[in-house]
């Protein structure tokens, strides 16, 4: 589609193509609607080209409409050309400025939105600051008349007002003429006005750019608004008007007492955890005159004493503000100035062990309590994390309930190294008693206040906390800021990914129906996690050296999250497995590498390591060799129907098709990678092992199959570069033989006979030719 309109564009510099190009150039129209954004800009040059062409009219080849749409919803750089293309009839410069303005207020009135971006690129597209100054009043103006205009007009005038005074106020000329022109309660009206959508937002932007004199009205407004956020995660309305609260009150200095009102209404709710759960609240060592409180523009009025409204009624209510507030501190932390600001304030300490409470409260009770949220560990991980980019401590007598077992205080030197020990211990307690949970029969878990939480509600919160957790670490690791608990960490992640399996067993079991939006929920948390879990193998596998080897951990880590996506294939479907194995691709070879390593140490000075490894495999035998060995049976099935029908007694039932092909792709890279190929190729083996002890010899000859046709091949028959496979061989030889000579069922013989058929090549070559092996 671009080599198209470029094409054309092309032809335009060719007078003699006009006429035809004239029938053709509105057939190209609809590709302002194209999905790719350089076709849109590209058709966006078409229109400037033509416009400047007397014979041609750019509106003859998109409709205004739509261009009025693309102009409202479409990308900067489109919206801009738009604003280029349209600025003549609009806004012109030829015309007076009365004039002007009455034909960009006419734009306004006829879509709101169109006409609010328009505004906001015009001075980037040639208009004058003069002109934009009397622009700005005669939108202000026109909004305090009494003409009557609908709300979405108000809120265009508003919006485009908004934009206006941002791009003058850079000007200190144009900032002074504004400040004046906001004068004389002309704030405090536009704010009553303004009623729905981005309206108020956009007065409180224009207060923040102009910083008129009487706004301590709106502040106390913005006071309210601030604390008074129950609901705000869900409502991106009120997000929008707290965003522009914040920067009124920092613009105007008071920050400082916003976020002390904020911190108030944690420690109530800290106290009320306090009270409701036991939770302990630590003590604080607080030393005044940190720094100097700023002193604030506007006077605050003193009536306003209960920060947050009415009264809670009851902790939900009391959580619910408390929501509310951790989505600020969250999204304040993120921007510069508001991050700067809350770091500096006397208030941080108080706040960040408010939220270390309530996030306690937050993860341990999130299966009984429906109405948990993951933005207060949110709020209590970013403030962590921007702590420790700064150093700055927390000065608590007793930072965590808890140290974990063989943690030592001293070695937790940052408060991020805290941070992600106290929620670790707080994960722990929360899996311990869900695992016993997770035994009853019953679908519903009492609150305790009276109402219920399903199962299903609950599962949605506890993998929302738990990923929540796990990005914390992944992020801090890769920072830098947390080196002392790589160990606990790549625990933590295991035993979060089995409690995943353990529960959709329980979930298939109990025949549990999800929502479809609770379970897509689920799936986009366990595929982030997935995606962190791969991430974390990576940082930790670059930190591995001959003086600090991988850790066990980590070889157990890449067996649950295998083990992970079989769960999903089997509870869940082919089309969720398929969704968590693309989120894999790009780890891949981290995952093949962490499987493998342990293997490849066998010559090294810690072999110790390598019959560790093994051992590990033999102890807690992952369930996706079993699989791997299932779809193999399944393939021999299917290629030698007849002659494998003795054999298979009972077909299988899952062939696990996306599973499969991931393990295609894992042998794809592997191929001509002898070393890693050949500690791949020993975990296999082990597997073959641990099946002839249980006796399921299926898992065996599936196994086998998969190491000696897919995962060797043709490329190294003999496994002459397979030193540590070779090295295995006899062992498992050995045991089928005298397997076979002791199985008296016909079923297993043949399986193990076809097992055995399989290494007979590479054993009687190395018998013969080498002399690596003996026949005895």
């Amino acid at each position: 589609m671009l080599s198209t309109v470029n094409g054309i564009i092309y032809l335009l510099g060719n007078p003699q193509s006009h006429e035809i190009l004239k029938v053709l150039l509105p057939r190209v129209g609809h590709l302002i609607l194209d999905s790719a954004l350089s076709s849109r800009a590209a058709v966006m040059d078409l229109l400037l080209l033509i416009r400047d062409i007397r014979s041609f009219q750019f509106n003859k080849v998109v409709d205004l409409d739509v261009l009025l749409s693309t102009l409202a919803n479409d990308h900067s750089q489109v919206a801009q050309k738009i604003t280029r293309l349209l600025i003549p009839s609009y806004f012109p410069s030829k015309v007076s400025i009365e004039e002007a303005c009455n034909r960009c207020v006419t734009l306004i009135k006829r879509s709101p939105m169109a006409g609010a971006r328009f505004c906001e690129f015009a001075m980037l597209e040639g208009a004058s600051p003069k002109s934009l100054m009397e622009l700005v009043r005669v939108l202000i103006s026109l909004v305090l008349s009494n003409e009557k205009l609908h709300a979405d007009q108000i809120e265009g005038l508003l919006i485009a007002a908004a934009s206006l005074c941002n791009n003058l106020a850079s000007e200190p000329c144009y900032k002074n003429a504004l400040k004046e022109f906001f004068t004389g309660g002309k704030v405090k009206c536009l704010f009553a006005v303004a009623s729905n959508g981005h309206a108020q937002p956009s007065v409180l932007n224009i207060c923040s750019a102009v910083s008129p004199d009487d706004v301590a009205g709106l502040v106390e407004e913005c006071m309210s608004l601030v604390t008074n956020c129950r609901g705000l995660p869900k409502d991106v309305e009120m997000q929008a008007k707290v965003r522009s609260a914040h920067r009124l009150l920092l613009s105007c200095g008071a920050f400082d007492e916003m976020f002390d009102s904020l911190t108030g209404l944690l420690q109530k709710a800290a106290y009320h955890c306090h009270v409701k759960f036991g939770i302990e609240i630590p003590k604080q060592r607080i030393s005044p005159g940190k720094r100097k409180k700023c002193k604030s523009s506007v006077k605050i009025s003193a009536k306003r004493k209960h920060v947050g409204g009415r009264n809670p009624t009851t902790f939900e209510d009391d959580y619910s503000i408390t929501v509310g507030i951790a989505c600020q501190i969250k999204d304040l932390v993120v921007s510069e100035d508001s991050r700067e600001a809350i770091l500096g304030s006397q208030a941080l300490e108080l706040s960040f062990v408010a939220l270390k409470v309530i996030s306690e409260v937050s993860i341990e009770h999130c299966i009984s309590c429906e109405y948990m949220d993951t933005s207060p560990v949110l709020a209590y991980s970013g403030l962590a994390l921007h702590m420790s980019l700064q150093n700055i401590s927390i000065s608590t007598n007793d930072y965590g309930s808890k140290k974990s077992e063989g943690t030592e205080s001293s070695i937790l030197e940052t408060v991020m190294d805290q941070t992600v020990d106290h929620l670790l211990n707080c994960i722990d307690k929360l899996l311990r008693e869900v695992n016993i949970g997770e035994t009853q029969a019953d679908t519903s878990i009492s609150n305790g206040d009276g109402s219920i939480s399903t199962k299903e509600r609950s599962m949605s919160n506890k993998v929302k906390m738990l990923t929540a957790v796990l990005k914390l670490i992944v992020d801090s690791i890769a920072m830098g800021l947390l080196s002392c608990i790589h160990g606990r960490c790549l625990n933590f992640t295991s035993a979060y990914l089995k409690h995943i399996i353990f529960a959709l067993e329980h979930q298939s079991s109990e025949k549990l129906q999800f929502k479809e939006d609770e379970l897509k929920d689920i799936f986009l948390c366990l595929k982030s996690s997935f995606s962190y879990a791969a991430k974390l193998l990576n940082l930790i596998l670059c930190d591995t050296s001959e003086t600090s080897p991988l850790l066990q951990e980590a070889f157990d880590l890449v067996n649950d999250m295998l083990d992970l996506i079989t769960s999903i294939e089997l509870h869940l479907g082919s089309v969720f497995a398929a969704g968590l194995v693309a989120s894999a691709k790009s780890w891949l070879p981290d995952l093949i590498l962490a499987l493998g390593y342990l293997c490849m140490l066998k010559d090294t000075q810690v072999a110790s390591t390598y019959i560790t490894a093994l051992d590990c495999i033999k102890a807690g035998y992952p369930s996706w060799p079993i699989i791997l060995a299932k779809t193999e049976l399944h393939e021999i099935r299917e290629a030698n129907v007849e002659e494998v029908d003795d054999i298979f007694s009972k077909p299988e039932e899952e062939e696990f098709c996306v599973f499969k092909k991931f393990m295609e792709t894992i042998v794809s890279l592997l191929k001509g990678k002898f070393k890693i190929l050949d500690a791949i190729g020993v975990i296999l083996l082990t597997g073959s092992v641990v099946g002839l002890e249980r006796k399921d010899f299926g898992v065996v000859l599936g196994l086998l199959h998969f190491v000696c046709v897919k995962l060797v091949g043709e490329e190294d028959r003999e496994w002459n570069e397979l030193d540590m496979m070779l090295d295995f061989l006899p062992d498992i030889y050995h045991q089928i033989e005298r397997g076979i000579e002791e199985q008296s069922d016909e079923n297993a013989r043949q399986k193990l006979c076809s097992a055995r058929m399989l290494l007979d090549h590479v054993w009687f070559y190395h018998i013969h030719e080498t002399g690596r092996f003996s026949a005895i």
